[in-house]
């Protein structure tokens, strides 16, 4: 019977309030399912109407969804590894492991559920690998190394400071060349034949 009513509508706004009113009348009409409930509860609104979803932050569910994670172990100077690229987050979490999101423009570095760093990225359209790394994010965080700095690293470098983000070479693939010399020398009675 739905489908008559569906039909009817013209145009999406008609459609949407159509699929409001079956929705409505789907969960408050009296189900078969429920007639031998004892209290008395018989459409899906009375029995289920206590239960509510938990909301979710659109940003986590952006997060969750739309973006892609790795997982990457920190080197002894804080820095994270991805595809061609090493990012900098801390070196208090040197040689721990971190969740690395990759999204459609951001690339972001969490420990323990905590965000410290973001990164600009872009992604190539054909092999969505990633083509740059670009402004820096450091969050402050409570993981910082118990060595303090020598001198202010953003004092003797310059506005930019360190290197944050590199760009590594690409690898290069060996040729592969079969080790001759050790093979006549072990079989040195073959070269006589």
């Amino acid at each position: 019977m739905a489908d008559f009513y569906f039909a009817k509508a013209e145009s999406w706004e008609e459609l949407v309030e159509e699929h409001d009113r079956w929705l409505e009348g789907y969960n408050t009409q009296s189900h078969w399912a429920h007639r031998g409930r004892e209290d008395g509860r018989r459409s899906l609104s009375e029995v289920l109407g206590w239960v509510t979803g938990v909301r979710y932050h659109p940003h986590d569910l952006e997060h969750a969804f739309f973006s892609t994670r790795f997982t990457r172990k920190l080197d002894a100077l804080g820095y994270a590894r991805l595809q061609h690229w090493r990012v900098y987050r801390e070196e208090g979490l040197a040689r721990c492991e971190v969740a690395l999101w990759l999204g459609g423009d951001s690339l972001s570095i969490e420990y323990g559920g905590q965000t410290l760093s973001r990164y600009d990225v872009s992604l190539s359209s054909d092999t969505a690998k990633l083509e740059t790394v670009t402004n820096p994010r450091l969050f402050v965080t409570r993981y910082r190394t118990p060595q303090l700095k020598l001198f202010a690293l953003e004092d003797g470098l310059g506005e930019s400071g360190w290197l944050k983000a590199l760009r590594l070479e690409d690898y290069i693939l060996r040729p592969h060349v079969a080790p001759q010399a050790l093979q006549q020398v072990l079989f040195s009675y073959l070269d006589a034949l």
